[in-house]
């Protein structure tokens, strides 16, 4: 009889185990719609701040053409905890400059990428008839989120004024460390 019971027992205590387990289950499965929309609401901020958090950590423009340039190439990067731009001309060994405002630089180059679109240019530009004479450009840049462009062509390139703008802000800041002003 005593087996009988504790058999009794320990089947009402698992049929009770059982119930609290599946009611359990059920009430970490419904939420309600408002928050879903709590949720939503917090998960699309943290993605925001992770576009606003994303820096520039490195750009770089090269342009050549047919005459010989003192300033062929310009990188601005951050580099030991410190900006700095390198420049580099047609036939001038590269000199490099710490730079005191180097941070707002990269976020006036950043703004001039994001506004143009620059980091979903092409790998390669090229005219479909091939000169013999002309210009070559690259262009490359890499944020703190990863995300990153190498871009390159001869006589031909993207459309806007991306390469144009970002050729002018380095372009000019590379002549003044110089001391070539415009």
């Amino acid at each position: 009889m005593k087996l009988f019971k504790i058999t009794i027992l320990v089947i009402v205590l698992a049929l009770l185990g059982s119930t609290f387990t599946v009611e359990a289950k059920k009430k970490r499965r419904t939420t309600t719609k408002k928050e879903k929309t709590i949720k939503n609401k917090k998960s699309s901020k943290s993605m925001e701040t992770k576009v606003e958090k994303s820096a520039l950590d490195m750009v770089e423009y090269q342009h050549q053409g047919m005459m010989m340039q003192p300033v062929a190439e310009v990188r601005l990067e951050r580099k030991n905890g410190k900006v700095v731009l390198a420049t580099r001309g047609t036939t001038t060994e590269e000199k490099e400059f710490v730079l005191d405002d180097g941070e707002q630089l990269l976020k006036e180059a950043l703004a001039i990428i994001e506004e143009e679109k620059m980091l979903d240019y092409g790998v390669s530009y090229e005219p479909e008839i091939q000169p013999l004479d002309g210009y070559a450009w690259s262009f490359s840049a890499r944020l703190s989120d990863g995300r990153s462009v190498s871009s390159r062509g001869h006589n031909a390139e993207p459309g806007g004024e991306g390469l144009s703008k970002i050729s002018k802000l380095l372009f000019s800041r590379a002549r003044k460390l110089l001391g070539w002003d415009d």
